[in-house]
């Protein structure tokens, strides 16, 4: 999360968009809790800069123009389906270590990281073999000599 100091330098250039306006510490407190909470200060900044490029409205930049514009840089700066593919064969990994990788890429994780945690981390599709379960030699009515051949009275408990 960003701290306070650091929102306040995103809000001061937002500011300076605006005849250098200042700001007060209610709006700095409201501006830095309605930043998402996983921004860093270089896609704040870039998010801003995007913003003020394309703003031909004069309209000021919010919290929540700055969070739509980190979400829309990362999501752009995921890879395709079919780059991902590309990477998994280059690198020759199994299905389970391709689908791991794939994983990885799309959460935003770089190619590198991505192949390591792919290649490291066991499978969590695969399940252990299922056990056998033990046969009771023990009939479980006395006097029956298979199943379903006891007496109503020795299944009521002698009733």
């Amino acid at each position: 999360m960003l701290s306070k100091g650091e929102a306040a330098a995103i809000l001061s250039l937002i500011n300076s968009h605006h005849g250098n306006a200042q700001w007060d510490d209610i709006q700095l407190e409201a501006f830095h809790s309605e930043l998402r909470a996983d921004m860093t200060l270089g896609e704040a900044l870039e998010a801003v800069k995007r913003f003020y490029a394309a703003n031909d409205s004069g309209r000021w930049c919010g919290s929540g123009d700055v969070n739509a514009m980190v979400r829309r840089m990362r999501n752009e700066s995921k890879p395709s389906e079919a780059q991902i593919g590309r990477e998994c064969e280059r690198l020759g990994l199994s299905e389970d270590e391709s689908w791991m990788y794939r994983r990885q890429r799309m959460l935003g994780n770089g190619p590198e990281q991505s192949q390591q945690t792919a290649l490291t981390q066991r499978s969590t599709l695969g399940l252990p073999a299922a056990k056998p379960k033990k046969r009771s030699t023990v009939s479980r009515f006395a006097g029956a000599s298979r199943p379903g051949m006891a007496s109503l009275g020795s299944m009521l408990g002698g009733a």
